[in-house]
C-alpha cells in the first residue's frame, strides 16, 4: 500500500507540469530581464509569511498535543525546521536581498498590499491551520519538493544578464529542498494520519500551488509592471 507521502505526490503530480510552466516560458520569454524581478517578487509574499505560519501551526500543535498524536509529532518536526528555513535573522530577509540586488525597492513592496490571491492563500492557509487542524501548514511546505533545479537557474541568470546576487535563494534551495523534501515525507509517513488529515494536507498543497501558478502566469504573460520594480 502506498505511504501517505506517495499519495500526496501521485495527486501532486497531477498539477506538476502546470507548476512548471511559468518557469519555462519565463526563461523563453525575450523579456525575460525585465520580468524576472517581478517573477521573483510575485512570491516573495509567500516567503515572508512562512516563518509566521509555521510559528502559528506550531503554536497550535503544542496545544493540541497532548490528546493530539499527529499535532504533538508535527510540533517536533516544526521545532527542528523552523530555524532551518530562517535564513538570517528576520524572517524573509533573505529574498529581499535577492530582490534588492535586482533594484527592487523592497519597502515600498513591503508596504503595499499583496495580491488578492495571495491575501486570499495566507488567510485560507491561517485558517485551516487555526480552524481545521495545523497539519495543513504540511501542505504549504510541500513546495519544497518542487524546488527550483540549479540548470534552470544558470539559464536564467546566463540569459538575463542580471546580477547573480538576485538569485541566491533560487540556487540555496535547489540544493537544500532536496533534503528538506525527503525530510517532510519521513514525518509525514511517521505521523499516524487519518484520511481527513491527508485531505487537508492535499488541499493545502494544491491551493498553494495553483495560486502561485497564477500568480507567476500573470508575470510571465507580460502582465502589468511591478511599481516597485526599477529596471536596470
Amino acid at each position: 500500500m502506498p505511504t501517505a507521502s506517495a499519495r500526496l505526490r501521485r495527486k501532486l503530480d497531477l498539477i506538476d507540469p502546470a507548476f512548471a510552466t511559468p518557469g519555462r516560458l519565463l526563461r523563453e520569454h525575450p523579456r525575460a530581464r525585465e520580468l524576472y524581478p517581478q517573477y521573483l517578487a510575485a512570491s516573495a509574499y509567500l516567503t515572508l509569511v512562512m516563518i509566521p505560519l509555521m510559528e502559528a501551526a506550531l503554536e497550535r500543535a503544542r496545544a493540541l498535543a497532548p490528546n493530539d498524536p499527529v499535532a504533538a509529532g508535527l510540533a517536533d518536526y516544526l521545532e527542528r525546521h523552523i530555524p532551518e528555513e530562517m535564513h538570517g535573522e528576520e524572517p524573509g530577509r533573505a529574498v529581499l536581498d535577492d530582490l534588492e540586488a535586482l533594484g527592487v525597492d523592497t519597502v515600498a513592496l513591503r508596504e503595499r498590499l499583496p495580491p488578492k490571491n495571495m491575501a486570499a492563500l495566507i488567510g485560507t492557509l491561517s485558517f485551516w491551520i487555526w480552524q481545521r487542524h495545523p497539519v495543513a501548514i504540511v501542505g504549504f511546505l510541500e513546495l519544497e519538493a518542487y524546488h527550483p533545479h540549479a540548470p534552470a537557474v544558470e539559464t536564467m541568470i546566463e540569459k538575463t544578464g542580471l546580477p547573480r546576487d538576485g538569485f541566491r535563494q533560487l540556487l540555496l534551495h535547489a540544493e537544500l529542498d532536496v533534503e528538506h523534501a525527503e525530510e517532510l515525507h519521513r514525518v509525514v509517513d511517521s505521523l499516524p494520519l487519518d484520511p481527513e488529515h491527508e485531505q487537508l494536507i492535499g488541499l493545502a498543497a494544491l491551493h498553494t500551488m495553483a495560486t502561485l501558478i497564477d500568480a507567476w502566469l500573470d508575470v510571465a504573460a507580460g502582465g502589468a509592471p511591478l511599481a516597485a520594480v526599477s529596471a536596470s
